[in-house]
């Protein structure tokens, strides 16, 4: 039975959702066009000095374009927000709040494709192009920065882990994302070595 009428408060908002999520969609598509252009590449290309070419066609396909390759960097975040099978309010709130503090705002592609990646499970190929994105990053930076990056990476990742978890919804850290992090980690480690 269904208990929405046509001008009743739960249609309108079920038109409201569905007009956003078209448009939403609408974006993405876009970011995508623009990223997989040869423009686009040349762009990427000169903004990071990525010579990959198949690093380049996955940022291509995931619309990662050179203003937001800096949700690539917090990639990590998501994919322990997704570890126990969906990413709720407080996870998305914590990852939201360190790409704050990375200076991300709302009004850029990195928060766009933040959020489109904390609504709809990321693709498989998020992973892979996160992986090359480490590696072509680490190959230019001191071992150092690598051990602060990891460092940093593995901190952030708990935070968002316990935003969900334990008491009350805080603190604890679940067996799938300790494991999520545990693998983050340690391909990062690898990429250093």
């Amino acid at each position: 039975m269904n208990t929405t009428k046509k001008g009743s408060p739960l249609d309108r908002k079920a038109q409201t959702d569905k007009f956003f999520q078209d448009l939403e969609e609408q974006i993405l598509q876009r970011l995508r066009s623009e990223a997989s252009s040869p423009t686009g590449r040349e762009e990427l290309l000169r903004e990071t000095g990525i010579r990959d070419a198949h690093l380049l066609d996955e940022l291509g396909k995931l619309g990662i374009t050179a203003d937001g390759l800096m949700a690539l960097r917090l990639f990590p975040l998501v994919l322990v927000a997704w570890a126990e099978e969906n990413a709720d309010a407080r996870e998305r709130d914590a990852v939201m709040t360190q790409a704050v503090r990375l200076a991300i705002r709302e009004d850029t592609t990195a928060w766009v494709l933040l959020d489109q990646w904390l609504t709809r499970r990321p693709p498989g190929l998020g992973v892979d192009a996160w992986k090359r994105y480490i590696h072509e990053l680490f190959s230019k930076t001191s071992d150092v920065a690598q051990k602060r990056l990891i460092e940093l990476t593995e901190k952030q990742m708990t935070e968002v882990a316990k935003a969900s978890g334990g008491h009350l919804g805080f603190g604890k850290v679940s067996k799938k994302e300790q494991a999520m992090i545990h693998q983050v980690v340690t391909s990062m480690r690898n990429q250093a070595e």
